[in-house]
């Protein structure tokens, strides 16, 4: 298996100072000293090669799964990969590999994308590099939010030429994880203790945002009133947040893959301990990790 690594540089800009004798004596001590730390960065570099990895970016409202992978020559050698796709937008993958049988130049794969009910979304076999594009809109992902395991899955078989080789390469899954929005209700609330309870179900981990705003119906344009906000899981008979302000009241959350174990039932609770009565709306935001 592999571990990769990547690092991301700033660029600037400098002034080049003319060098003294003082400073070409002092940069020489710091080679020297520095030198230990190279041979350390580099047998580190070299000892991360030899590791299995999955290396996530995030750009653009997508994140990107970088995985090694490697097939025998048997017919029936495979690999998978599940991930969430908890976003409408563009699927994209990529695999491109090598031989690694001595004297064999080419060999052809299968790249197949699977949809969570089992269907097959696109296949393409051929030379690396395979290449896959599939969109999915918001109507499957309503098809496939009562699935047990929504996960979509990508395969690779070595099943595309009569005379296989074995084969190692990279895989790069690119999927949406655009935010949006599980819950967008209104409510009115009339005062003394008065509270309501807006449920709303998180399929996968993920942030929640929640956005609470109401405006006091009353006479006198400046009056302030004050609501309680909590997010309740009842699955964990936990409340995580629990608010007392005046509009607007923001709550933010990291739900866990261990909090939804328990359960992906999750509850908004808005409560008026005034006197006086108030229109307003909840907002679920929610962004999914992969």
């Amino acid at each position: 298996m592999f571990f990769r690594y990547s690092a991301v540089g700033v660029e600037g800009s400098f002034r080049q100072r003319e060098p003294n004798s003082c400073n070409i004596r002092l940069e020489k001590d710091s080679k020297r000293r520095q030198r230990p730390v190279h041979k350390i960065v580099k047998i580190i570099s070299v000892a991360l090669i030899g590791m299995f990895s999955v290396v996530t970016a995030v750009r653009a409202s997508t994140r990107t799964l970088e995985m090694r992978f490697a097939l025998s020559a048997d017919a029936r050698s495979e690999f998978s990969k599940q991930l969430p796709v908890l976003s409408a937008g563009r699927i994209l993958v990529e695999a491109n590999w090598n031989p690694t049988t001595a004297g064999k130049v080419n060999a052809s794969l299968t790249l197949i994308l699977i949809q969570p009910d089992g269907t097959i979304a696109i296949s393409k076999n051929g030379e690396s590099v395979l290449r896959l594009e599939h969109r999915v809109s918001e109507q499957d992902l309503a098809r496939f939010a009562g699935s047990k395991e929504p996960k979509w899955t990508v395969k690779i078989l070595n099943d595309a030429d009569s005379g296989r080789s074995e084969v190692s390469g990279t895989l790069r899954i690119t999927v949406p994880v655009a935010s949006r929005a599980l819950e967008d209700t209104q409510f009115t609330l009339l005062g003394s203790g008065n509270a309501q309870e807006i449920p709303f179900n998180v399929p996968a981990p993920g942030r929640l945002e929640v956005e609470t705003i109401w405006e006091p119906e009353t006479s006198r344009p400046s009056a302030q009133v004050l609501l309680v906000v909590s997010l309740i899981h009842p699955g964990e008979s936990r409340t995580y947040a629990r608010r007392q302000s005046t509009s607007p009241i923001k709550v933010e959350q990291q739900v866990t893959e261990l909090a939804l174990d328990q359960g992906g039932r999750w509850i908004v609770r808005v409560q008026n301990d005034s006197q006086t009565k108030v229109s307003g709306r909840v907002r679920v935001i929610y962004t999914p990790s992969l």
